[in-house]
């Protein structure tokens, strides 16, 4: 998806990692899917360099969990730069409602289904 801020997501997504409210990994993503409370993810972000079987593997899960999943128009390089790590993740999630709505925000999304 086309970002529609990206100041405003980059912001985001420093202020959700220094706060705590980022998840990073593919498996970690999709294990902590099935968790309900304050650490569950909220928002789930794909980079559009992801591989279709790593794509499928998220948006099936979040859709069957009900949790807004979006691929972005991120490479995966840059994502992990902006969230401060020296490798590339795919596949991140925010825990925080608040950082998700925002994100949601900047990206020009207000997709509540499951998928994106």
């Amino acid at each position: 998806m086309e970002i529609k801020n990206n100041t405003r997501l980059y912001g985001m997504l420093g202020f959700a990692m220094r706060a705590g409210r980022v998840i990073i990994g593919t498996e970690i993503v999709c294990s902590s899917m099935s968790r309900r409370g304050k650490d569950s993810p909220k928002l789930v972000l794909v980079s559009f360099t992801a591989s279709a079987g790593t794509k499928k593997k998220v948006l099936t899960k979040s859709e069957f969990y009900h949790i807004d999943c979006i691929v972005i128009d991120i490479d995966s390089g840059e994502l992990g730069r902006l969230l401060g790590k020296t490798y590339a993740p795919t596949v991140i999630a925010i825990t925080d409602e608040r950082f998700a709505d925002e994100i949601k925000r900047a990206i020009g999304s207000d997709n509540q289904g499951g998928d994106q």
